[in-house]
């Protein structure tokens, strides 16, 4: 009785070994390299993961699973390297975006009061005998939001009354700048520039129509940023500028250095911040007013002044900046390179997967 000769297993094919070449490994420093520079500490367990992802693949058997797989892991990681690392605004510039927001509701403010009364609301009610009594802040609380109390607070008593004080000790957040030191308390960060050639007369109220204000609202700051002001919101004191010497003496005390200069860096662009403070113009607009050229005094009384920013006469291109905004290409090169590297890393992978048949034993 002969036995079947027993035929010889057919070899499985087997996987090609990942191989860690030295192409291999310059790969793998780069994407830990760029890993860290896009994500910073995050970067080494970023690695982790890709690694981790590249030897799946490697030992995946289905092709489809593994095509569904690398499009939504690529989609993934794109999103993570495009909005995990970008805006990151720091505390100051959130201060200052939030100063500016005030300043352009007071403003707007002062602008639907000027469309209901038609003119602007004077920078104090004064009592018979001329002693003023209550701010223009006090005003345009119904045009702020801030109608109940308006009808709450009483204009027949001065502002520091028995009734109002108890009011005016209420802080309200769009008079007070977060920046200013003093923005607990109920002192105002935003003050009038009150003289008779100014934007605000004192008792009397201006007309945007009047003779000295036609065609010169947008060169006439009302409403300066000060810190430290130690007026009260509803206290009927603002920025007098009668005479120049007693006004330009404590004026930059008051204006130095509202906001700082200085950088904020987002992950693709960084922003350069002069130094300078928010002035409100009698046309409702807001910009910024750079404290840096404000050291002669001639110059500072007469910006302040109708029509006193006209580019003519002060070089308000000069005086008026905001910030500059450059793109941060250390870090978009850092996210290109990262982007690469994890796609070559990933196709290698792809790639790796071809079986390799090896031929039959002898017999």
């Amino acid at each position: 009785m002969t036995t079947p000769e027993t035929q010889p297993a057919e070899p499985k094919p087997e996987l090609r070994p990942f191989q860690f070449s030295l192409r291999t490994l310059l790969l793998l420093f780069v994407v830990l390299g760029s890993s860290m520079a896009v994500f910073g500490a995050w970067g080494i367990v970023v690695f982790g993961l890709v690694v981790g992802l590249a030897v799946y693949i490697r030992h995946l058997e289905s092709l489809s699973s593994l095509t569904f797989l690398v499009l939504v892991v690529l989609c993934l990681y794109c999103l993570i390297g495009l909005l995990l690392p970008g805006v990151q605004a720091t505390h100051e510039s959130g201060r200052r975006s939030q100063c500016r927001n005030n300043l352009c509701q007071i403003a707007a403010a002062l602008n639907a009061y000027h469309q209901v009364h038609g003119s602007f609301p004077p920078a104090y009610i004064a009592d018979k005998n001329g002693k003023p009594m209550h701010s223009w802040r006090v005003l345009i609380l119904p045009y702020m939001e801030y109608d109940s109390l308006y009808r709450t607070y009483d204009l027949t008593e001065p502002w520091d009354g028995p009734k109002n004080k108890k009011l005016v000790a209420e802080q309200l957040r769009e008079f007070v700048c977060p920046s200013d030191p003093n923005a607990y308390v109920s002192a105002t960060s935003y003050l009038a520039v009150v003289g008779q050639y100014t934007a605000w007369s004192g008792e009397d109220s201006r007309k945007v129509g009047d003779v000295d204000f036609a065609k010169e609202a947008g060169n006439t700051i009302m409403v300066v940023e000060v810190m430290n002001s130690g007026i009260s919101w509803a206290e009927p004191r603002d920025l007098a500028l009668y005479s120049q010497g007693a006004t330009i003496a404590n004026l930059p005390g008051l204006l130095a250095a509202a906001h700082p200069g200085g950088q904020k860096k987002e992950f693709y662009f960084t922003y350069y911040y002069t130094s300078g403070v928010h002035v409100a113009m009698a046309d409702g607009s807001v910009r910024v007013l750079k404290t840096d050229g404000l050291s002669n005094e001639d110059l500072l009384w007469n910006i302040l002044q109708i029509g006193g920013c006209k580019e003519s006469k002060v070089r308000s291109r000069v005086l008026f900046e905001d910030c500059e905004r450059r793109l941060n290409w250390p870090n978009i090169a850092a996210l290109t390179v990262w982007l690469l590297s994890v796609g070559t890393l990933l196709t290698h992978a792809v790639r790796s997967r071809k079986v390799v048949a090896f031929p039959p034993p002898p017999s």
